[in-house]
């Protein structure tokens, strides 16, 4: 999304991100988390493990993956 310029009622220039509704919010949350993933896919392992969260799920299971493929 773009951040937008107006004018409010009392003249005063303002930006904020317009509003989003139905069909094309959620297009629009689609394509986010599309390039989102696609930052994702391209980091290394230990890179991966770096970013989540300690003692998480994801942590334990990235760290089972290099455990696996040290052996």
């Amino acid at each position: 999304m773009e951040l937008v310029e107006r004018v409010n009622k009392k003249g005063k220039k303002v930006m904020h991100y317009p509003k989003l509704y139905g069909k094309v919010r959620k297009q629009e949350k689609r394509e986010e988390a599309a390039e989102r993933q696609a930052e994702h896919d391209k980091l290394s392992l230990k890179e991966k493990v770096a970013r989540a969260v300690p003692e998480s799920k994801e942590h334990k299971r990235l760290l089972a993956q290099i455990e696996k493929a040290k052996a």
